[in-house]
């Protein structure tokens, strides 16, 4: 019955991780394990430990967490000594399907949109911009007008910085299904050498500019990355 169990817990849906009372992983399982590609283990264990019960036992909370493309809900922390402590992750799921009105969008080569918000919003900034651009890529249909949008508010978070790199690349074995059909993944990482100073406000409107282009935005403490579907 143990084994029963323990492949109940490996192939759940949602993320589980014990912990040692240092933070170390005893064991995990496999959504934990795409997790971890996301956020770390110390974040985690935090996560754990804040929301842990005063006493040895469950607490289960209601707390909205996105890490990456994954949102999740609700935790579930628990403890019945000093030594390990538990914490499951109850993820959103959706079986909407994916579509993107084809009306609005034009194929176009994302390096002169790029250049174009570039140019124009950082016209009296003196940064410096590293540019790893993968040219393989063709043009793709995009709404114009929300992506420049999009666009021009990334430049703007990094106006008054000195240095960052912008890597334009095609995300390597990850797709999206739009409109029923797989495509691949467009990837522009903007990376600062300093960390950026962005509350929450800020982040809420890029996230609308990015939902608006049809793009998926992340954040970190020094990089702004936008994921959108490559439709042809």
């Amino acid at each position: 019955m143990k084994d029963f169990y323990e492949q109940l817990i490996e192939h759940d849906l949602n993320p589980y991780l014990l912990f040692d009372s240092s933070g170390k992983v005893k064991s995990y399982n496999k959504e934990a394990e795409f997790l971890l590609n996301f956020v770390s283990i110390k974040e985690l264990f935090q996560l754990a430990v804040s929301n842990a019960s005063l006493n040895f036992g469950f607490n289960h909370k209601y707390i909205s967490l996105k890490y990456n493309k994954q949102s999740y809900y609700a935790i579930l922390v628990g403890y019945a000594n000093d030594d390990e402590i538990a914490l499951r992750l109850y993820k959103v799921v959706s079986n909407t399907t994916h579509t993107i009105k084809d009306d609005k969008l034009k194929l176009v080569n994302i390096f002169s949109l790029i250049d174009l918000s570039k140019n124009s919003t950082l016209l009296h900034s003196k940064l410096n911009i590293n540019e790893l651009y993968d040219i393989s890529i063709p043009e793709i249909k995009i709404n114009i007008n929300d992506f420049l949008l999009c666009l021009n508010e990334c430049f703007s978070t990094f106006k008054e910085k000195q240095n960052i790199s912008l890597q334009v690349y095609i995300k390597t074995g990850e797709y999206e299904i739009i409109n029923q059909k797989k495509c691949k993944i467009v990837a522009l990482e903007f990376i600062s050498e300093e960390n950026l100073s962005f509350d929450k406000s800020n982040e809420k409107n890029l996230e609308t500019k990015a939902l608006k282009s049809n793009a998926n935005v992340f954040f970190d403490h020094n990089s702004i990355k936008l994921e959108l579907p490559m439709i042809l």
